[in-house]
């Protein structure tokens, strides 16, 4: 197979769930905004994650975070928009009006008998503003392009999963308790985490029914395909020209011998990737907040939100990038602006205190080192850089990238004294990015380079796209037509991409999967397991490590106890299971519902001792099953694979099955 199905499954019910929220706001919305394409999708996104994210936290502070109170929370804000309140005029009176109004709509659609959802609901007037406008041409370039990059970045991430080490390593399991926590209401302190990713993940797998397993599994390639379509749609934005946006989205979809990826952690979710999904649009509006459709009591509260949502998700970039960022813009609009980001530094504090206060209150209650905690979210002693695939090693290409940096840095300072709106957002960037190359080039210790690697992967991307608008502009000296041009830019742009791609992507790289992986296998039998049947009324014998599928869905035993205790328990639960009350009496002996077993083919072991153990235990589980079938009980083959047997006991029938129960 290319792509197994619980890494599409989830993606593509996010995207239709995401396209029916923004049909939902398009119809009960009075108006909607000027702005279109990538314009309007790239800031809703990150809007509705921040969103999504604190008032996710706040669920979590008061303990009622769950499904159906988030639908819930959702249809409520859908009603009060196209309800259209002022909250400045008396609610009364706003409510009989529209009450009034409903009546009449409701009576003129049945007498003309009219549908009640018709063009009307769709098309509707446009707020306007100068600078919202986007040509036919462009608009329909944005849409072709935030299609089909995020499709081949995903793609592309997904042709390396052979190289994986980390699905199933104990890191992941660990990473799967934090997400199984997030149901249980658990937040606070966990080393070297801040919980907001998971936080995404819980509610994602939520959202798409989908086990936090598999969302954990095809997370990181959802957070990678995002960040490259906002790359484009960022580069986009500060050259104005679509060839720099279409060579950073494609620099980090497929330039790996440039970029310090770990392709054996490609399916690895980040949290660095995820707050820069939020911070990337969050930092273009901090330039030029006047993109930013909105009044500027609203733009205060939306960024705070941003913030906010960044500080949750990552310490990382929530301080040691975004502030210094924000440092950096603070010179250039010292002079000009400095009303404008006054009100962003404002409402940056404001997010650091209000997330600060919250934790610091939380470090008291439950006697926690507070200052240790930030700490850890600072240094990392899990993520590491590994990078052989690189065309040279990482600290050659930082000497190169550091001096053309330098010399780019020095053309947009003198385009940036012709034309200063123009050219604002590159030198902004430019500086920046040469700040990160310095800091990572003195090692002085100050910040983490395992996780500024990280941050670079995103940052080097667009640092190649503003090269090449800045390189566009010099060839502009030539006076080609804006045809000629164009051709020139799409001709070399695709032969540069092309022979850098052919050259440089990892040769360990494949569009088959093995389908007997062992990761692959038991995805696919927990998936098939957990969608069939009611949680916890089932039990899962397995390994210890997959006890963590096993939080908050079923219950889970080990072998030892299968092989040593099950079949005393079977014979009394047996005896005495048509006896209510003395179940009642002794409900140590009560079994699941129904029992899964997994009994692996081939054991993966190194050490020969260890083989040989797990061998015998193996052994002695299909002895216990075999012993079970000769005793009359229901012991059936579940699942099957060439690596893999799943056992069923069923102790009550039809007890566990939804289909079943159901049908």
């Amino acid at each position: 197979m290319f792509l197994e199905p619980y890494l599409l499954t989830g993606p593509l019910r996010i995207i239709l769930l995401f396209v029916l929220i923004l049909l939902i706001h398009r119809i009960v919305s009075t108006r909607i905004s000027a702005q279109s394409a990538l314009n309007f999708l790239v800031p809703t996104i990150a809007l509705v994650m921040a969103a999504v994210l604190l008032g996710g936290f706040i669920l979590i502070l008061t303990g009622i975070f769950d499904i159906f109170v988030i639908i819930s929370i959702i249809i409520g804000l859908a009603v009060l928009a196209f309800m259209n309140l002022n909250f400045k005029q008396p609610l009364k009176a706003q409510l009989r009006k529209i009450y009034t109004r409903s009546l009449l709509y409701i009576t003129i659609k049945m007498e003309k008998g009219q549908r009640f959802l018709d063009r009307d609901n769709i098309i509707k007037p446009k707020h306007k503003h100068p600078e919202h406008g986007l040509s036919q041409y462009h608009r329909n370039w944005q849409l072709a392009i935030g299609l089909l990059l995020p499709v081949l970045t995903y793609i592309s991430r997904s042709s390396l999963f052979q190289e994986d080490v980390y699905t199933l390593s104990s890191s992941w399991f660990s990473k799967l308790n934090f997400i199984n926590g997030i149901s249980a209401n658990t937040w606070f302190f966990q080393t070297g985490e801040m919980m907001g990713d998971y936080l995404l993940i819980n509610l994602y797998a939520k959202l798409t029914h989908i086990t936090n397993a598999q969302a954990l599994q095809s997370f990181g390639l959802l957070e990678s395909a995002l960040l490259s379509l906002i790359i484009y749609w960022l580069v986009f934005k500060i050259s104005r020209k679509q060839a720099p946006g279409i060579f950073a989205g494609l620099s980090f979809a497929l330039f790996y011998g440039f970029l310090p990826i770990n392709i054996d952690l490609i399916a690895e979710h980040k949290s660095v990737f995820t707050a820069l999904i939020i911070a990337l649009p969050t930092m273009y509006f901090c330039i030029y907040p006047q993109s930013f459709s909105y009044s500027k009591k609203a733009k205060f509260y939306w960024l705070i939100t941003l913030f906010s949502a960044i500080l949750l998700l990552d310490l990382f970039v929530g301080v040691l990038l975004l502030l210094p960022y924000l440092l950096v813009l603070f010179i250039f609009k010292l002079k000009d602006n400095l009303k404008q980001i006054t009100q962003v530094l404002l409402a940056y504090f404001f997010s650091l205190a209000f997330i600060g206060t919250i934790y610091g209150i939380a470090a008291l209650l439950i006697k926690e080192d507070f200052g240790a905690f930030i700490l850890s979210n600072f240094y990392s002693f899990d993520t590491y850089t590994y990078n052989p695939h690189l065309v040279a090693p990482f600290r050659d290409l930082m000497n190169y990238y550091q001096i053309a940096a330098v010399v780019f840095l020095l053309i947009a300072i003198y385009n940036y004294f012709k034309k200063s709106h123009k050219w604002l957002a590159s030198l902004v960037f430019l500086s920046f990015i040469n700040l990160m190359f310095g800091i990572y080039q003195l090692d002085t210790g100050l910040v983490d380079l395992d996780i500024l690697s990280q941050v670079l992967c995103i940052f080097l991307p667009i640092f190649f796209g503003i090269i090449l608008n800045v390189m566009v502009n010099l060839f502009s000296i030539f006076n080609f037509s804006p045809k000629v041009g164009i051709r020139l830019e799409v001709i070399i742009g695709s032969i540069v991409i092309t022979v850098l791609t052919i050259f440089t992507f990892p040769s360990v790289a494949t569009l088959n999967f093995k389908e007997n992986k062992t990761e692959n296998v038991v995805f696919k039998a927990y998936s098939k397991i957990q969608s069939q049947n009611l949680p916890y009324s089932y039990a899962v014998v397995n390994a210890l490590p997959y006890f963590s599928f096993s939080r908050n869905s079923h219950y889970y035993y080990n072998y030892d106890y299968f092989n040593n205790t099950y079949i005393e328990l079977d014979r009394r639960f047996n005896r005495y299971k048509n006896n209510l009350e003395y179940l009642q009496n002794n409900p140590d002996i009560i079994l699941p519902e129904t029992m899964y077993v997994f009994v692996y083919k081939d054991i993966q072991e190194a050490n020969q001792a260890k083989k040989a153990i797990v061998e015998k235990q193996r052994n002695l589980t299909l002895e216990r099953l075999e012993l079970l079938k000769m005793k009359g009980r229901d012991v059936d083959v579940y699942y099957e694979d060439k690596t893999l047997e799943v056992y069923q006991i069923e102790n009550r029938e039809r007890a566990s099955n939804i289909n079943e129960l159901l049908f």
